[in-house]
């Protein structure tokens, strides 16, 4: 049997699964370093093993003698990273008692034995660590162990090299989410990162600077993209300095497990003492800089070195460290170099030493860009940032600044917004071009910079507020659509000829009115999705797709023999811009975008083809299933149907009134189910009445052997009717208890069987959801290799036309919102709601006449 190799998407939840471990025991910031702590322990080790046994092979087919082979495999300098005895997995995964000491001491194991590259990063992670009184568990690690036991993450396990990276990213960005505010001072959103990198292009031969490096994420965006831009991202020099303890160690490990063993990340106060110096002790000067430093910090001059870094220093005190970062950076990179840079707002604007600061950059003419981006972007700050975008190349010769204004232009989010594919696309394009477009950007002169006393406000120059609102006084009174409100909505019509005559049609030379098919506001909706050159549009846009598809199909299919994802990633961009943009309703910058979401998407599956070829892994289980095993799918979705209308009647039996329940003529008695506290109630009584029913046949026992021990003495016949009475009594009150009982079981009955049937459907998931997993990897081993492509290809075309289908709905929704908004403002008259209202008026007075109050 073939080994499977380990996908992204299998790595990723085994991973969350490990966090489900810890959960409950520790918050996600207290437990995260356990996670990366294991996570690279198990990596360095299993790589170490597999390294060691290919060596050991090697040696023995070379007919070396034992000796100087395990001299020889003991030798450190032979493995990247040399993993002691007392930290390889097969020691630690038999570790039962003093499980976080062993840990620990294979953490420092490993960093001791390769200090050039570990020193200082993995001693931090303490496993004995008390979270409030107590440490973890030996039962709650032990069962930690025995989980990544599962996850083998040798390179020859993973299906595209920097699987190992992908995830370790994915991991960063889960606790940043559940970080909240704090997340922020580790991450930065991945589409931020992308789009200053875009802005900074960094290029095969340069070295890149993160001064703020937090867990990495710029450095390591930078170095893909050279791999995607086609240049060599090996030749690329990596500089990042970060303060905190904790998140430079994470640092340190993203860049070891995403391949970047020689990233020179140093740790420290940038502000105060930076690190990175040149051999002739001066600052060391990079070719591009970028990041995101933390927002409105104090800093001090007291043993501040460097001070020549900085022409402007702020306030020591009152949060003003924004523009001390900015200089830094400034004085970092080289005469042609260029950075971009996260800040706040408010050095845009604000006086003082900031104003000199801002004056300095422009009049230097380094101040190449500002852009504005939206509000909630960033983990902790619902407040909105900008960009600031410093290049030396040529700065002599700059005349202008130029200014985006993109925060209106974004994806809306639950907690977080987000700037969409398409969104980088278009800031890109404007920034690389320089070009002015109305309500988005200007190229403004010094001149008027000058004239404005250096404020960068951005509105000031790039207002993008939307018009007011047209109205129409004459077709507010008298009805009629003013013709130079639909005239605005002509863009759409062109894309959909006809649409407007299924609308609208002429009252005279100024108006329009709704044609008939328009009943109503709500027929709006159905008229445009319904209409055929609606239909025929997206029709011909998802045929342009499919002959793309169908063009570059044999690129695809050969991508296991080119093995370039980003070269393949290139060249689409372009084909998929020429093809579909001609056909309207998206521009440009959308149709990149939304390709460019798209790669995004399946970016791990199209390095596995890459690496890997056509392998069943990719085929999502789901797929599998629905394909060969529809049955379990159906009994899974109908057993969580029933769960959940059984879930729903407990839980409505319990919202009910305390009087309610008590009463026979209750809905939930009705249908047998019964809140938590009548059934306990009930419960209750039947423990004592099944109390009393042995205490009153104790009683009737003992009684009877009363009589019997009365029928052999002197005992009085009196006296023994007596005690006989006492037994009719005792055994009527069994009866009546015993006709309780049964009549509490009788009521508990319904509400146990329906108890019952939600316990056994609860466990049958679970039973299901494990055979589910037997089943699926089954049905992967007999798949062939052709017949993998086939599936795969079909998703991955699948998956293109959903992703442009959400676009072209957009589009269309947008246009619905619009002749809605005409509806609502001119489809009923000032003169007929006057009306109307007179005729109620009419209509109340007559009701008060006859009520005699007139």
């Amino acid at each position: 049997m073939v080994k499977q190799k380990l996908t992204l998407a299998r790595l990723e939840h085994l991973l969350f699964t490990a966090c489900d471990i810890l959960r409950g025991k520790m918050d996600a910031s207290e437990y995260k370093e356990f996670i990366f702590g294991m996570l690279f322990l198990k990596r360095l080790s299993d790589q170490f093993s597999h390294d060691r046994a290919a060596m050991e092979a090697e040696y023995q087919s070379k007919g070396m003698k034992p000796a100087l082979i395990k001299q020889q495999l003991d030798n450190s300098t032979k493995y990247s990273f040399y993993v002691p005895e007392e930290a390889r997995w097969d020691k630690l995964q038999h570790l039962k008692t003093s499980v976080g000491s062993g840990l620990n001491k294979a953490l420092s194991a490993i960093e001791d034995a390769n200090p050039n590259t570990l020193q200082d990063v993995l001693k931090g992670i303490n496993f004995n660590r008390k979270i409030g009184q107590k440490t973890m568990a030996d039962r709650t690690l032990v069962l930690f162990i025995q989980h990544f036991e599962q996850l083998p993450l040798s390179n020859d396990d993973f299906e595209f090299p920097d699987l190992m990276g992908a995830a370790y990213e994915y991991l960063i960005k889960y606790f940043a989410d559940s970080a909240g505010k704090k997340g922020g001072e580790f991450y930065t959103p991945a589409e931020v990162v992308r789009l200053m990198v875009q802005i900074i292009e960094p290029e095969e031969g340069m070295e890149i600077y993160d001064p703020t490096v937090g867990s990495g994420g710029m450095l390591i965006q930078s170095h893909q993209y050279v791999q995607e831009t086609g240049g060599d991202s090996r030749d690329l020099a990596l500089y990042g300095q970060e303060d905190n303890g904790g998140t430079w160690s994470i640092c340190k490990m993203n860049m070891i497990l995403h391949g970047i063993n020689a990233a020179d990340i140093k740790q420290g106060d940038t502000i105060m003492d930076p690190q990175h110096i040149d051999k002739g002790g001066e600052l060391k000067r990079f070719d591009r800089v970028i990041a995101n430093p933390p927002f409105s910090q104090n800093y001090s001059l007291t043993d501040l070195k460097f001070k020549e870094r900085f022409h402007t220093f702020m306030p020591e005190s009152g949060k003003k460290a924004d523009l001390m970062f900015v200089q830094h950076m400034v004085s970092s990179i080289k005469s042609n170099g260029r950075m971009a840079v996260v800040m706040p707002h408010g050095v845009l604007f604000r006086g003082g030493e900031e104003k000199i600061c801002r004056k300095r950059f422009i009049t230097d003419g380094v101040l190449e860009a500002v852009i504005g981006l939206p509000a909630g972007l960033f983990y902790g700050t619902g407040i909105p940032a900008c960009l600031l975008v410093i290049n030396k190349n040529e700065a002599a010769k700059r005349k202008s600044v130029l200014f985006i204004n993109a925060d209106r232009e974004y994806k809306e989010g639950k907690n977080q917004n987000s700037i969409r594919p398409e969104d980088i696309e278009k800031i890109t394009h404007v920034y690389r071009n320089k070009l002015d477009v109305e309500k988005y950007s200007k190229n403004v002169p010094v001149e008027e910079l000058e004239t404005e006393d250096y404020n960068l406000n951005i509105r000031r120059y790039v207002d993008n507020s939307p018009p007011p609102e047209p109205h129409d006084v004459r077709a507010h009174l008298n009805g009629g659509i003013p013709k130079t409100e639909v005239t605005l909505l002509d863009d759409y019509f062109k894309n959909y000829e006809g649409l407007k005559e299924l609308l609208f049609c002429d009252r005279d030379e100024v108006y329009y009115n709704f044609t008939d098919q328009v009943e109503s506001k709500d027929s709006i909706k159905k008229i445009i999705e319904e209409a055929p050159c609606t239909t025929d549009k997206h029709d011909k846009f998802h045929k342009a797709i499919s002959r793309w598809w169908k063009k570059h199909l044999d690129q695809i299919e050969d991508l296991p023999k080119t093995g370039n994802v980003f070269e393949l990633r290139r060249e689409f961009l372009k084909t998929i811009s020429k093809a579909l943009t001609p056909q309207g309703i998206l521009d440009h910058h959308k149709v990149r975008g939304a390709f460019a979401d798209y790669m995004n998407t399946l970016d791990a599956d199209y390095k596995s083809v890459a690496a890997s070829g056509w392998g069943p892994e990719l085929i999502p289980e789901e797929d599998i299933l629905q394909s060969q095993f529809p049955e379990v799918l159906k009994q899974i979705e109908d057993d969580q149907a029933r769960i959940t209308e059984l879930e729903g009647l407990f839980a409505a039996a319990n919202e009910v009134d305390e009087e309610e329940n008590e009463s026979d003529e209750s809905d939930d008695s009705k249908n047998g189910i019964l809140p938590k506290t009548v059934v306990k109630q009930l419960k209750d009584q039947k423990k004592t009445l099944g109390g009393d029913l042995r205490e009153l046949k104790k009683n009737i026992k003992a009684a009877k052997a009363d009589i019997k021990r009365m029928e052999n003495s002197d005992v009085s016949s009196s006296e023994i009717k007596q005690k006989q009475s006492e037994i009719g009594q005792n055994e009527k009150q069994v009866k009546e208890v015993t006709k309780q009982t049964e009549e509490i079981d009788q009521k508990l009955e319904k509400h146990n069987e329906f108890d019952k049937e939600l316990k056994e459907l609860k466990a049958n998931i679970r039973q299901t959801e494990k055979k589910k997993d037997d089943l699926v990897e089954a049905a992967r081993e007999k798949i062939t290799s052709d017949e993998a492509r086939t599936l795969i290809l079909e998703r991955f075309d699948e998956l293109l036309h959903t992703q442009f289908d959400g676009y072209l709905r957009q589009y269309q929704r947008t246009l619905i919102a619009a002749v809605e908004n005409l509806h609502n403002k001119y489809a009923v008259t000032a003169k007929e709601i006057l009306a109307q209202r007179d005729k109620e008026a009419e209509q109340l007075n007559k009701f008060l006449v006859e009520l005699g109050y007139e």
